[in-house]
């Protein structure tokens, strides 16, 4: 858990007139710097809620709306305005009083969009072996698509679009969406326009995320399940909270509002208590108090367990929280509620605690949010000192590269090193800080990455190798810290560490949210990530949603936390100092 500071957390339809805009949009072949035709506020007419019957019926049409934007060859290079296709189809699909006659509607619309021309490239296999399939099951329900519809569909599969996409590019190992318009006014973007969002985000994740799979067919309830909650937002912020709550079915601890939005951090309330929690056995218990002169005093101690807030139950407040919240796990759930528990929209808070087993009310004062600087380290805690003479301690969250042949040096004859990953890395050094403790080159990661000639795609890719950085390599036992606080970059790099030949993770789960991030914008301006690329074991071993293989489990106490221990760096001394000394 990283000191307090005051912290953002960056761990997230209207009238006739507009409709009649988007149906006039012209529909002719446009250029590589085809803007969009419809106004920000362009939509379709208003409706109160979305019928059993049209929730399935939007639903099509986003899907088959999707489809048709990466796979057909005419949509795929930007020949039209999509955004406005969508709307322009979506009154007629919303009246279909059966699934076949949105069938008839939607084929008629597949069919105007031109023939496409046979594909034989499209049947060759690709070099490299195949990860994940395109899951296209959808598209073959008889249930909800007729058999004409379902047959052009096929066929468009069998002979998509092959070549550069306007809507999907790679920036080196990076899926990027360059042409997806923001619509950033107003903050409630019109009813059609929030449809368009959920769409729009579906499909995104439908054929460009690495890790469908790991949702276990629950993706495929998405648009039924949120498409009301879409329609029926009324305010700005009801919106934002329907964003959350499509977040979180991604499970994936880069699905989360990136920027953070500024609306939902007011919501969150304006003060701080200048504390940090974090939830151990789903307790929220305090590990930490500032105490610096620079805030007034809390009156909590570490150790406490907040049962109370504001006169709500932290149960209630989890339960409650917990399908906006967008992680991986529970544990990396839970840790962003931990970072956002403490704020209050007034100067003092009631809290209710355990002490020591016994119930305890206590008013807290709150700091405003950005009011005081950052906690100073001490000089003992700066990036890398001895926690004893024959244990050396890192902390990547302050790691400089030009530091490492220093520290390296510094502790070439102690028996152990504890490399602190409870954090996120000030700088991405994993190839060159592990590359100290090996003398031959070692293989940490292997990947996927999306086939650019087949939407929804994932090919394997070559494993990373960690390569020798000088010809003495550190012999003494290297001990990684982990977490759920380890996320993304944080855990990439204790792969790295682990893979070294005396490489330890100790510690519990970490956010399991490893990759590179690719961004998407949502009407409203909204702005999300997603995980890009696959990371596995060089064995296959899954990272996502799982986290990293533990290899010696370790969970603070609240007994630790009362003694002011670090249970987990306290173990990793004791496993270096038991272990035979190191040969010089």
């Amino acid at each position: 858990m990283l000191p307090f500071v005051p912290r953002l957390l960056a761990l997230v339809f209207s009238g006739m007139t507009l409709w009649a805009h988007a149906q006039s949009a012209p529909t002719t072949p446009a250029s590589a710097s085809l803007a969009p035709t419809i106004a920000p506020t362009a939509t379709a007419p208003a409706f109160k809620s979305l019928t059993p019957q049209q929730v399935d019926h939007v639903a099509a049409l986003g899907q088959v709306w999707g489809f048709l934007k990466y796979f057909h060859p005419a949509v795929a290079v930007g020949q039209r305005d999509w955004d406005t296709e969508f709307l322009r189809q979506l009154p007629a699909v919303l009246a279909c009083r059966s699934v076949a006659e949105r069938s008839r509607l939607l084929n008629a619309w597949v069919t105007g969009l031109g023939p496409v021309p046979a594909c034989p490239a499209c049947a060759v296999p690709p070099a490299t072996p195949v990860r994940l399939a395109p899951d296209l099951r959808w598209a073959r329900d008889a249930k909800r698509f007729s058999a004409p519809l379902r047959q052009q569909l096929a066929f468009i599969a069998a002979n998509r679009h092959q070549g550069a996409s306007y809507y999907v590019e790679q920036n080196r190992a990076n899926t990027v969406f360059p042409h997806e318009e923001a619509y950033a006014e107003p903050a409630l973007p019109a009813q059609g326009l929030r449809l368009l969002g959920l769409c729009r985000y579906w499909n995104m994740l439908q054929y460009y995320y690495p890790y469908p799979y790991a949702l276990e067919g629950e993706w495929a309830r998405v648009l039924p399940d949120l498409l009301p909650r879409f329609a029926e937002a009324t305010t700005p912020l009801a919106y934002r909270h329907a964003a959350l709550a499509l977040f979180a079915r991604v499970h994936d601890g880069h699905a989360r509002f990136y920027p953070p939005d500024p609306l939902l951090e007011a919501e969150r309330g304006a003060y701080q208590v200048a504390a940090d929690v974090q939830f151990i056995d789903r307790q929220a218990v305090v590990v930490r108090v500032r105490r610096d002169g620079l805030v007034p005093p809390s009156p909590l101690e570490p150790g406490d367990v907040l049962t109370h807030l504001a006169g709500t139950a932290v149960a209630d407040l989890v339960k409650q929280r917990l399908p906006e919240t967008g992680a991986s796990n529970e544990a990396a759930q839970l840790n962003t509620i931990a970072l956002n528990l403490l704020y209050t929209p007034t100067p003092q808070v009631a809290l209710t605690v355990l002490r020591a087993g016994q119930p305890l009310r206590l008013v807290s004062p709150a700091v405003k949010v950005g009011s005081v600087p950052p906690v100073q380290p001490a000089v003992a805690d700066s990036m890398y000192r001895f926690l004893t003479p024959e244990v050396g301690y890192i902390d990547m969250a302050r790691i400089k590269g030009a530091k490492v042949p220093a520290i390296m040096q510094a502790f070439a004859h102690t028996k152990g090193i504890v490399v602190d990953q409870r954090n996120y890395p000030a700088e991405a050094i994993l190839f060159y800080l592990s590359g100290f403790f090996i003398k031959q080159p070692v293989p940490f990661a292997k990947f996927t990455q999306r086939d650019p000639s087949y939407p929804g795609r994932f090919l394997w890719q070559p494993a990373d190798t960690l390569k020798p950085v000088g010809t003495t390599p550190y012999t003494g036992k290297v001990i990684v810290l982990v977490n759920e606080v380890s996320r993304s970059l944080a855990e990439f790099t204790a792969m790295a560490l682990q893979a070294t030949p005396h490489g330890t993770l100790l510690g519990s789960q970490t956010a399991g949210a490893d990759g590179n991030t690719t961004p998407i914008t949502l009407p409203g301006g909204l702005k999300t990530l997603m995980t890009g690329i696959g990371v596995y074991y060089p064995d296959g071993r899954e990272t996502q949603r799982i986290g990293l293989r533990i290899d010696v489990p370790v969970r603070p106490t609240i007994a630790g936390l009362r003694a002011g221990r670090d249970e987990l760096r306290d173990r990793a001394v004791e496993l270096i100092l038991q272990a035979p000394a190191v040969a010089k």
